[in-house]
């Protein structure tokens, strides 16, 4: 049988690789997606309006999400290359152009959820009539989240450049705890289980943040035992400025495509 498939469709190695990586991917996008939805889910029994704002300044906070798996996915391109070519000091260039670009954009996310996050999400309830409401929650929620920032562009970072090596079942591992504990710590903090208090809608954020930290810590932890070709801080002290540019011509183009898709999703 397999000859027979081998001769219509190709080796079926190359398909059984391929699926090898590709599912734990997916699932683990998957799973990252589904953690501002776990969060309006889980307030949903708060009402209407406190669950509206939470879901709309999780959309908001989702167009941050895809900007920073854009640009890991730009500095991804070249790491996968250097990592076939056994070029590690190209992979760690790779590696540190996710780290510094990620940052930078950190400083805008920073912003909006400390400096403006009224102003923004009030361009989301333009007509509303309950959007006074819905703003008080929605500004609780974000200016919460953006405690989470930092470690969300870690774990990210770390993640996919293991992904680019082959490496996928550890972020998979990973992300699927990270999934079970973020609810978990819903359940407890929204609705003060276990003697903890009733937090509500910032439960869903305090439980947000806690996971998002142990997440970063084990991932820090974990590539300090792996020490993976991809870590080594020495390459700060000489920047490949060239391949930065390089990199960002090469995947300007993925950013510019993917926020237009992001955005359009949330404003249509």
């Amino acid at each position: 049988m397999d000859k027979e498939f081998n001769s219509k469709y190709g080796n079926w190695e190359f398909y059984k690789g391929a699926l090898a990586i590709g599912v734990p991917v997916m699932l683990q996008s998957l799973l990252q997606s589904l953690v501002n939805l776990i969060d309006s889910f889980m307030v949903s029994g708060l009402g209407d309006i406190k669950m509206s704002g939470v879901n709309i300044s999780g959309q908001i906070l989702f167009v941050f999400m895809v900007l920073m798996n854009s640009i890991c996915m730009s500095g991804g391109i070249f790491l996968t290359q250097f990592f076939g070519a056994n070029d590690k000091d190209g992979m760690k260039q790779c590696f540190a152009f996710k780290l510094i670009t990620t940052l930078i954009m950190g400083g805008l996310y920073l912003y909006v959820t400390f400096g403006i996050p009224r102003q923004v999400i009030s361009l989301m309830v333009i007509g509303n009539s309950q959007a006074k409401e819905i703003l008080e929650f929605g500004q609780q929620y974000m200016r919460l989240m953006g405690f989470a920032g930092f470690q969300m562009s870690i774990s990210a970072i770390i993640a996919s450049s293991y992904r680019e090596i082959g490496k996928v079942k550890i972020p998979l591992v990973i992300t699927v705890s990270a999934a079970l504990l973020n609810s978990f710590l819903n359940w407890v903090l929204i609705y003060g289980h276990y003697g903890m208090p009733r937090f509500e809608v910032k439960g869903a954020a305090y439980a947000t943040i806690i996971t998002r930290t142990i997440e970063m810590l084990v991932y820090i932890v974990f590539i300090l035992y792996d020490k993976p070709d991809f870590i080594g801080f020495s390459v700060f002290n000489k920047i490949n400025w060239k391949l930065f540019r390089r990199i960002i011509k090469k995947g300007s183009l993925l950013v510019i495509s993917q926020m237009m898709w992001v955005l359009s999703e949330i404003l249509l």
